[in-house]
């Protein structure tokens, strides 16, 4: 049924300081639909992948998941009717707004609000990001992952492995129990942590193609430090490079690098950790950082590494770039 995270609905209190980020720091491309109050956000040829809209109303982050078609949304709306999962249908100004053909509307037991919808419209102009970059790695990966803070942990892991049919990727129990779960090559297109917080977005990931751009949005982050919600590092699952960047909304953007993907061969791995160098959380409790930092610390000592899997698609040679 579900084939990946197509697009996300932000809703903010902040749309200036949002759009200012997107673009500026993370070299998004903006199309403003109606002035203070709705954009789209582009990563590629896609007429959006982020849809951000100004509300005064809690910040909140919406998961538009894809299928291929009418007949895989059906097949969805009856899995979560047989599941006893309530659904909505959708109206054409909603579909218009999303640029997409079908879409529905449902919540996760956490009560996260979820899209699921097919025919998500091109755009009518060359993607032209906010700055030069190498571009983003979409297409049949979807445009990245979530990670949330379960309240519910069994339940959303029930719920998006059974109902939704998510598989299993790995999991780990240090610093705190997570599952990630995929539902095409990209390692995982969602994360569910049990981290003592209760429920929450922890992060969006988006991944450039091109490992200068990390380099050079971390270079912006640090003129505002305290914009930084986890520091550079790279995890090891999915063997991503990678820092976040807290948005105006308190959760935070993952801007990564250089993911491994999964084959038919996949075997579900238990994780020592989640990195393998790095990624400082600042927003953990001082008992579970310190954890962290002793992972780190083993890991060091064992040695422990993990292959570079540069995407074969990558391009050789970038038209933005500058010759040297």
């Amino acid at each position: 049924m579900i084939d990946g995270l197509a697009y996300v609905v932000v809703r903010t209190n902040d749309l200036e300081a949002w759009t200012e980020m997107a673009v500026s720091q993370v070299g998004m491309q903006a199309t403003v639909l109606e002035a203070g109050k709705s954009v789209h956000l582009r990563l590629d040829e896609k007429a959006q992948r982020l849809v951000v809209l100004a509300e005064h109303t809690k910040p909140s982050l919406t998961m538009g998941f894809s299928v291929a078609g009418e007949a895989e949304l059906t097949q969805l709306e009856q899995a979560l009717s047989d599941a006893g999962v309530a659904w909505q249908p959708s109206t054409q100004t909603e579909r218009q707004l999303r640029q997409v053909q079908g879409l529905i509307y449902f919540q996760d037991p956490d009560g996260n609000p979820l899209e699921a919808a097919y025919g998500l419209q091109n755009a009518d102009s060359p993607f032209q990001g906010g700055r030069p970059t190498g571009g983003f790695r979409t297409g049949d990966l979807g445009m990245g992952h979530v990670a949330l803070k379960a309240g519910k942990y069994e339940e959303m892991l029930a719920f998006y492995r059974g109902v939704l049919q998510f598989r299993l990727s790995d999991r780990a129990t240090k610093p705190f129990k997570v599952e990630f779960l995929h539902v095409n090559p990209r390692h995982h297109t969602i994360g569910i942590a049990d981290a003592g917080t209760g429920p929450g977005i922890y992060h969006l990931m988006v991944e450039y193609r091109d490992f200068d751009d990390i380099g050079r949005s971390y270079d912006l982050a640090l003129a505002q430090p305290e914009q930084i919600g986890v520091s550079l590092g790279r995890h090891i699952n999915d063997h991503v490079t990678s820092f976040y960047l807290k948005t105006p909304d308190g959760w935070m953007l993952e801007l990564g690098w250089a993911g491994r993907v999964i084959g038919p061969d996949w075997q579900v791995e238990e994780l020592p950790g989640l990195s393998l160098w790095g990624h400082d959380r600042t927003w953990l409790p001082d008992n579970l950082r310190e954890d962290a930092r002793q992972i780190l610390k083993e890991l060091s000592a064992r040695g422990v590494r993990a292959p570079l899997a540069l995407p074969p698609e990558l391009p050789q040679k970038d038209s933005n770039k500058e010759s040297l």
